[in-house]
């Protein structure tokens, strides 16, 4: 008999004559899988900005990152966890578990080698593929595959794990339509120009094809409430990481209140005004729109119910507390002494520096919040708001002018918002309904860490980030209680985003040892 009291005298060899054994070792890959980042991605583009000079993400901003110091870089962990699941897969057929079990269980190992490889190729193009657990008599020095390689494997792995997984599962396991979402999701990188390079339009039909079969399936909806997405179970969600106190949690809701709201952590995630101003108004309309009814002396109010659910703003409300119970209520100050801004210099950093607060996904009930600490709300890794429109941008792009399933799926989502006027069907020209499709993945996916690998697979990074400074709000209070506003860059140096950072560089730390991983991405030589 196994000891689990004594994991020392288990050996490796143990793990696969148990079944208990080895669904703890299935449970393992699954708390592998990232979560909540801190504060990096959010804050590397044009959506937000970490009040803090010396962090990461300012770092990035400016351009002071290469091979050797890389925040972006998951190289030697993602490897690791490959690593475990080749050895599952290695070892699971001769293993005592029941053989429909042993399919589902290889259906959840090449679903999660995928994601993982997945990582890997957005940030680095082509990387080896290493599909057998290695041993130290292999020839470890491997070589890169090329980006079509790398994609199509985890497209493969994709394909092996849909056939494999069951339709209804918790989201917090892989099942059959997450594996389909997530190689649509492949897929559409895949077609994109920064990987596309010999612009093969069958990318785009299979990206369409794979995300068409997800919605057909009758298993997801929109969740309707903005608000409560990340707060309670719903129909939205493909894939998450769950959290559950107080064996696992994450800080969340601590990182990003105002100093009024927070518990040891605050400032950092600021909304940049540039996408403050990408949320549409109610009727459908951008704000430089004719028609729209933007009211530059009244600018939040009539605009799309995103909007409200992601930014806090001068004049909203916010809930939180600074120690634990009761839950405190604010109205938001972010004007020119105003509390939530610099009524105070000396802690004036702790608060926002472009006149907003994140409050999407934020749990405005939690009074047990502090730094790293108490919050429960799942990572959503994939959910179906993101399968329409990796849908629609695939189906946009593999025809001369989006057809009739395209309009569907981004008024569908619009919808969501609260905009009730649909696009009319051919309203649109291809380019049109691209921009407009760019633009709803910004605001509907804001913080949720897509923006930056989407800027850099669409080849535009450079256009929408390099040179320019994040813009943020000033407001001054007039006597008469009515706001003025400016619009000013927060950023004290402009954005450096230059040809050679649309793939970040391998490690120097590998390839010191693998010579056969050189050359390094282009610029990084």
């Amino acid at each position: 008999m196994l000891d689990p009291a004594n994991p020392g005298a288990i050996t490796s060899d143990d793990v696969w004559k148990d079944t208990k054994l080895i669904e703890a070792y299935v449970a393992g890959m699954y708390q592998d899988v990232p979560g909540w980042d801190y504060n990096l991605y959010n804050n590397i583009t044009d959506e937000a900005r970490s009040n803090y000079p010396g962090q990461a993400p300012n770092n990035v901003l400016v351009g002071e990152w290469d091979e050797t110091n890389c925040p972006m870089d998951n190289w030697a962990g993602s490897y690791q966890r490959i690593r475990r699941i080749n050895e599952l897969l290695a070892r699971i057929d001769g293993s005592p578990v029941p053989a429909d079990r042993k399919s589902s269980i290889k259906g959840e190992a090449y679903f999660l080698r995928a994601l993982h490889y997945f990582g890997l190729a957005k940030r680095y193009g082509g990387v080896p593929i290493i599909r057998q657990a290695q041993t130290l008599s292999d020839d470890l020095l491997v070589k890169r595959n090329s980006i079509k390689e790398t994609f199509d494997f985890i497209v493969e792995d994709l394909e092996n794990a849909y056939a494999m997984l069951p339709t209804d599962v918790s989201p917090s396991k892989a099942s059959k339509w997450a594996a389909k979402g997530l190689q649509a999701r492949a897929l559409l990188f895949a077609a994109s120009p920064l990987f596309n390079t010999s612009n093969d339009p069958t990318l785009w039909s299979k990206s369409a094809a794979a995300s068409k079969l997800v919605i057909e399936s009758g298993k997801f909806t929109l969740h309707q409430n903005l608000k409560t997405l990340w707060q309670v179970a719903n129909k939205e969600s493909l894939f998450e990481v769950q959290y559950k106190m107080p064996d696992k949690h994450h800080g969340l809701d601590a990182l990003v209140k105002p100093l009024r709201l927070a518990n040891n952590d605050a400032g950092q995630c600021s909304p940049t005004q540039e996408l403050v101003d990408a949320f549409p108004m109610a009727n459908g309309k951008q704000i430089t729109e004719a028609g729209s009814g933007y009211n530059a002396q009244n600018p939040y109010v009539g605009r799309d119910q995103r909007f409200y659910a992601a930014i806090a703003y001068n004049g909203s409300k916010m809930k939180g507390t600074t120690s634990g119970p009761p839950l405190q209520e604010i109205t938001v100050e972010t004007y020119k002494g105003g509390q939530d801004f610099d009524a105070n210099p000396a802690t004036k950093i702790y608060n926002t520096i472009t006149g907003y607060y994140r409050i999407k996904s934020v749990n405005q009930e939690n009074t047990l919040y502090s730094y790293g600490y108490g919050s429960t709300q799942p990572w959503i890794e994939l959910r179906y708001a993101e399968v329409l429109l990796n849908f629609a941008e695939a189906q946009n792009e593999a025809l001369s002018n989006p057809d009739a399933s395209v309009y569907t799926a981004i008024n569908t989502i619009r919808n969501r918002a609260g905009i009730s006027s649909n696009i009319p069907q051919g309203s649109l020209t291809k380019e049109q309904m691209r921009e407009l499709i760019r633009n709803e993945r910004y605001v509907e996916l804001c913080f949720e860490e897509k923006r930056y690998f989407d800027l850099r697979r669409w080849k535009v990074a450079g256009s929408v980030l390099h040179g320019k400074k994040g813009t943020g709000v000033f407001i001054t209070k007039n006597a008469d209680g009515t706001f003025t506003y400016q619009y000013l860059a927060i950023d004290p140096n402009p954005i450096v985003f230059t040809e050679k950072m649309y793939l970040i560089p391998i490690p120097f730390s590998e390839t010191s040892k693998n010579a056969n991983l050189l050359p390094n991405n282009p610029g990084w030589q």
